[in-house]
């Protein structure tokens, strides 16, 4: 009897080796996703050029965003570069930080559902400190097992698309 239960919990044992590992939660695998675009961003911001570092990611990184951001971050980029010198017609802070002046380390705490979408709370430290709540909440969705970002909200108030949208009426006003 003893050597029947030896046997079998062997065999259990070998075969659990053989199946996959459970699946990670879609919380989890946000939670990831996100992280890595950060990891992979910072780099990105804290080399110095003379581009925003956004606009790397749009060539670089843009399976990452849904087609209308990316759309919305296109186009953006694109008056911008058009306009005179001097001339301000699009964003003015980047806009996967919510900031002008970057923080040295950029983590994602935590992840919550809203529908269909995902929000990930990202906290941001500088000098040793980190901030006591989001300094930018990426929204994104998963489609045919891909996450996207779908938008970015603002802490402080709205979000990335909204301004985009704002900053596209306000080019195609009419000149005074």
């Amino acid at each position: 009897m003893k050597l029947r239960r030896v046997v079998f919990v062997g065999c259990a044992v070998m075969v659990a080796a053989w199946l996959p590992a459970g699946a990670a939660s879609p919380e989890a695998e946000a939670k990831a996703f996100v992280q890595k675009f950060y990891d992979a961003y910072m780099p990105m911001v804290q080399a110095e050029k003379d581009a925003p570092a956004s606009n790397d990611v749009l060539d670089k990184m843009s399976a990452d965003f849904d087609p209308v951001l990316l759309a919305g971050l296109k186009e953006d980029e694109a008056a911008a570069a058009a306009a005179p010198e001097g001339e301000l017609v699009g964003l003015d802070f980047d806009p996967f930080l919510d900031s002008q002046d970057p923080a040295d380390h950029y983590k994602v705490k935590s992840v919550t559902q809203k529908g269909t979408k995902y929000l990930a709370d990202v906290y941001c430290e500088s000098e040793g400190k980190w901030s006591d709540k989001p300094c930018v909440v990426p929204e994104l969705v998963q489609e045919n097992g891909k996450w996207r970002f779908v938008n970015f909200g603002y802490p402080e108030g709205g979000d990335l698309l909204t301004v985009l949208k704002d900053l596209k009426a306000e080019r195609e006003k009419p000149a005074n």
